[in-house]
This record gives structure tokens, C-alpha cells and sequence, in this order.
């Protein structure tokens, strides 16, 4: 719900809706809360699904099976009490697994998480990384600081605590917004040269 430490204040004013996921009310007369939470988890992952292009070359058709509108149904209709007890996460997929998946693996605290891949990226090209946000084409458009974003890499250096996923993403918009700026350039030197060629021409 806290908009990225790295954005612009004007940028996050104007944007706060989508930076912050879209916040809503839970209505007191409709459906039961936890639908209503339900619904609006189908919602934010509509969103970031239509923001994902699919490939061209080759052409790719992909689905999303737990997505499914009759799983979603019967899953939405399990009481609450059945998918979130204290102290036990996802209760009732552990307790429909048991003599299926191992007692390690089923009665782990946590999801292995593997975040050391970016961190190590970082470290291997810091010299590109600190050239890019020398000047980033995010910052002259008013949406990152530049010496924050600076300041989010070195962190992620030295392997402390940051939105890495949030961050690669920042990084990959500011790689888009410079490989726009290329193309655009090219095409008005290529519009240029067409130009003067059809000037020499009619002269000639």
C-alpha cells in the first residue's frame, strides 16, 4: 500500500490509484467480507495479467488454470474457518496433503524463496547500473529519483533488506523508455536523410 521509496511525490499523486493497488471499502450490506477480499485478489490479478505481452515470434497461447472459473467458485465457497486457522498457513492444503507430500516439506514454516539471483546480477554489472542512473530517462520524466534508485541498488549489493522484484522493474521500464528513445531517434535521422535526399534530387 506504500508507494515505491524511489518514485517522484508528483508522480505518486498522480498515479496513487494504481501505485497502491487499487484500494477499496468493504461494503457492510453485500456479500461476506472474505468474498469481497476474494473478489478484489481476482481483480489485482486481472490487472497484472493484461500487462504481461505475449511473445510473437513463436506465437504462445497461455493459461492460467487456477484461475478457472469453476475452481474459483468451489474455492470461494469453503467457510473461511476451513483456509485460515491461527498459527496454521494454508491449513487446508496441508491437511488434504498429508501421506501425500512429506511431513518436511508439508510442515515447512515458509516457501523457499530464492532472492539471491537479482542481488548477485547487481554485483556483477555495478559499473552499468551506476552508469544508468547517471541519467535515467525515468528521472527527466518525472516518475524515479535517480539517487534513490542509486541508493536501492547499493542496498541490494550489500544484501540488505529491499524491494527487489519492485526494483528489477524499475530497471527493466528504464531499459524500455531508453531503447524507445533510440528507435525514435533513429527514425527521425533515417526521416532527415529522406528528406535531404529528396531535396538534392529535386534540385538536381
Amino acid at each position: 500500500m506504500r508507494p515505491l521509496p524511489w518514485l517522484q511525490p508528483n508522480f505518486v499523486k498522480h498515479h496513487w490509484a494504481p501505485l497502491t493497488g487499487y484500494p477499496f471499502r468493504t461494503k457492510l450490506f453485500g456479500p461476506l467480507p472474505s468474498f469481497q477480499e476474494n473478489l478484489n485478489a481476482v481483480d489485482a490479478l486481472r490487472r497484472q495479467l493484461a500487462c504481461r505481452a505475449l511473445l510473437f515470434e513463436p506465437p504462445v497461447e497461455k493459461g492460467y488454470p487456477y484461475l478457472d472459473r469453476g475452481l474459483l467458485e468451489f474455492m470461494y465457497a469453503i467457510p473461511r474457518e476451513q483456509l485460515v486457522r491461527p498459527t496454521q498457513r494454508r491449513s487446508l492444503m496441508r491437511r488434504a496433503l498429508v501421506g501425500i507430500v512429506p511431513d518436511e516439506i508439508l510442515n515447512r514454516k515458509a516457501k523457499s524463496f530464492v532472492a539471491r539471483s537479482p542481488m548477485v546480477a547487481v554485483s556483477k554489472d555495478w559499473a552499468h547500473f551506476v552508469e544508468m542512473t547517471q541519467y535515467m530517462v525515468a528521472s527527466s520524466l518525472g516518475i524515479v529519483h535517480s539517487e534513490c534508485v542509486l541508493d536501492a541498488l547499493q542496498k541490494a549489493r550489500r544484501g540488505e533488506e529491499v524491494a527487489m522484484v519492485n526494483l528489477m522493474r524499475t530497471i527493466n521500464i528504464e531499459g524500455w523508455l531508453r531503447q524507445l528513445g533510440t528507435l525514435k531517434s533513429v527514425s527521425l535521422e533515417t526521416t532527415i536523410k529522406r528528406e535531404l535526399t529528396c531535396q538534392a534530387a529535386t534540385r538536381g
